[in-house]
């Protein structure tokens, strides 16, 4: 069980560092004045980040409950 703590850990530490570059790039874009259509699709893009980022951070919390309750 440890082991699927750490992988689902991996990936959520690896999602929380993308999703903090996808929003300084919507940020960046929003300074220097990018087009419409691109701030949407980096806004959407942040956006499920933001979602995945947190669906992985449930199931890290998770899987390491589990593992406390299974190892003591």
């Amino acid at each position: 069980m440890q082991l699927v703590w750490f992988v689902i850990n991996i990936f959520f530490v690896a999602s929380a560092i993308v999703m903090l570059f996808a929003h300084r790039s919507l940020t960046e874009a929003q300074r220097q004045g990018a087009p419409a259509a691109r701030l949407i699709r980096l806004r959407r893009l942040r956006t499920t980040l933001q979602i995945l980022t947190v669906l992985l951070f449930v199931a890290m919390a998770t899987s390491f409950l589990i593992n406390m309750k299974l190892n003591g």
